[in-house]
């Protein structure tokens, strides 16, 4: 009985030794100095993830000019074919793109507005469908519109391209539009209202106004997203070339100073788009002094609403919703278990490890910028460096608007072996891809978080003794759960849909979206399509607990 005493006894000593042992370790590393290391570690990353690669595409241009010059402009056999043969592609790409965003606002305008406003039956299921997909592979979305349009007679080319762009590009547009007007108080628009305005001068004068910064930014993001989309494109492309399936043909073909020039063009545009996000949004005015009081009066009646909303949703239904999950009709079409799972070639263990590839990279990814990610998310929001932090925060979102097939290039020129050779194509140097530009969609929802949180706890537990770790472990870290969550779901979304950046560096390793892309070129529909489907669902999944998490935490994702 003494002996059992005595251990009882001893188990909440050694328990108060240890936590006193974990707080003195805490407070050693809280000094200064440690902390200003990790600042330095962090930073270093983000230089050597995000902006080495970029400027050394730069520097590797006007290295190569002479090489440039021959291959792209003066070449003894071609001539400047090459050039012509960029300039067409960036005039495809830019078509493409600036329809696709056009007919996104469009439709993108009213159901934001359906979305926000009105309450109905099923709007969180349409809310979250409209969503899903930014989350699907692009690959699989652009081959689910390749089997449904083919029901109408519609080939791969030009116009299937913008089908498809109009797909993936729409949640972007429509997800700002939201966020704006949910941010957005309807104390305007009810007294507008009640002083007897119509519903349309109320939405020109008032709504359309307030969603300037949504639409403006929707714009430019999905803008640059259709620009550099690269594995729905080649299923709907036919015979149309546009700039990043060029850059992945440069890049095959050993056509290194071409494919450095094209990425240079591309990147710097998109980064022009990037920052001028900030200057349209405050410059751009929309006219709303002039109003047609008996038109809008009329057009605001109860029948013309009512079938500008029909309208709106079936429009989204044809065009973007069915689409987009159309593949899943087709999973009977062809004999599946003969052609997967009983051929002589094995597509089934293709199938496998491209899913366990893909598992690996998005994980691996969500781990490493999970590291790095939180103490960046740290430095922009509790760092007094003046411009340097806004300079930090707006260089963040470049990954996000640089095209992934030029930004997987520019990292295959620094890290491959014709730069810093540390990287051979291959697992690790998709890996390395998939960090660089999935690390904002850690770092921006655990920034939303961290700004929307209370200091004044924090500052409490400092003067009551606590050292800055030991107030991060206790107080910081439970605080952003949810951005830290919400952040690795979309973080591995964005890798397990890549393709473009993929390509580029992938060697002899395979993922998911790159099989899908390699079955439907060899028309093995039956194994795609059950890959499609596969991903799809996995990716539904992954949609639908992002969304909980949000509306658990108030997590705006950027």
């Amino acid at each position: 009985m003494m002996q059992k005493e005595e251990s009882a006894a001893e188990k909440p000593k050694t328990k108060k030794t240890e936590l006193s042992l974990t707080l003195k370790t805490e407070r050693y590393f809280s000094k200064p100095k440690y902390r200003k290391i990790l600042d330095g570690i962090t930073i270093s990353f983000f230089v050597l993830v995000i902006i080495g690669p970029i400027i050394n595409i730069f520097s590797t241009i006007l290295l190569n000019i002479p090489s440039i010059s021959h291959d792209v402009f003066n070449d003894e056999l071609i001539g400047a074919l090459q050039w012509y043969n960029i300039l067409e592609s960036l005039s495809v790409s830019f078509t493409i793109a600036s329809v696709a965003v056009i007919f996104d606002i469009i439709i993108a305008l009213p159901i934001s507005i359906i979305l926000t406003r009105y309450n109905f039956r099923g709007k969180k299921f349409l809310d979250a469908i409209v969503d899903l997909p930014m989350a699907v592979p692009t690959s699989a979305l652009g081959f689910s519109v390749l089997l449904f349009w083919r029901l109408f007679g519609i080939n791969p080319g030009y116009t299937l391209i913008i089908f498809g762009h109009i797909v993936f590009t729409f949640p972007y547009i429509v997800r700002n539009m939201k966020i704006v007007l949910e941010k957005s108080s309807v104390l305007y628009e009810d007294a507008a209202r009640t002083l007897g305005a119509p519903g349309i001068t109320v939405f020109r004068t008032i709504t359309l106004p307030m969603m300037k910064e949504g639409i403006i930014a929707g714009a430019i993001l999905a803008f640059t997203r259709s620009l550099g989309e690269t594995g729905a494109t080649i299923i709907l492309s036919g015979l149309v070339e546009t700039a990043p399936i060029l850059i992945v043909g440069f890049r095959r073909q050993l056509e290194i100073p071409s494919a450095s020039f094209l990425a240079g063009i591309l990147i710097t545009v998109s980064i022009l788009l990037l920052f001028s996000i900030k200057i349209f949004t405050r410059k751009v005015k929309f006219p709303v002094k002039r109003i047609w009081p008996e038109t809008e009066k009329y057009l605001s009646k109860k029948p013309f609403r009512y079938f500008r909303d029909g309208f709106s949703l079936i429009v989204l239904l044809i065009v973007i919703l069915i689409p987009s999950f159309f593949i899943i009709t087709q999973i009977t079409e062809g004999n599946l278990a003969e052609e997967l799972f009983l051929a002589k070639d094995y597509k089934w263990a293709y199938l496998y490890t491209s899913f366990i590839d893909s598992i690996s990279v998005g994980v691996l990814a969500v781990f490493i910028n999970l590291i790095f990610g939180i103490p960046l998310a740290m430095i922009i929001t509790k760092r007094n460096w003046g411009k340097f932090i806004t300079i930090l925060d707006t260089i963040l979102d470049v990954p996000i608007a640089i095209p992934s097939a030029a930004l997987g290039f520019a990292i295959f020129l620094f890290w491959g072996p014709a730069g810093l050779n540390f990287f051979q194509p291959g697992f690790y140097m998709i890996l390395f891809v998939h960090i660089s530009f999935t690390f904002p969609y850690m770092v921006r929802p655990i920034i939303s978080v961290l700004e929307q949180s209370n200091e004044g706890v924090e500052e409490a537990a400092r003067t009551l003794g606590a050292s800055n770790i030991t107030v991060f472990r206790k107080i910081t870290l439970p605080n952003i759960k949810q951005g830290i969550i919400a952040g690795s779901i979309m973080v591995f979304t964005r890798s397990l849909g890549e393709t473009g950046a993929t390509i580029v560096v992938m060697g002899r390793v395979r993922t998911i979206p790159v099989l899908i892309v390699d079955w439907v070129e060899a028309n093995v529909f039956a194994s795609a399509i059950f890959a499609s489907l596969l991903v799809i669902l996995f990716s539904a999944f992954l949609i639908f607990l992002l969304r909980s998490i949000r509306k658990k935490g108030d997590v705006i994702v950027a």
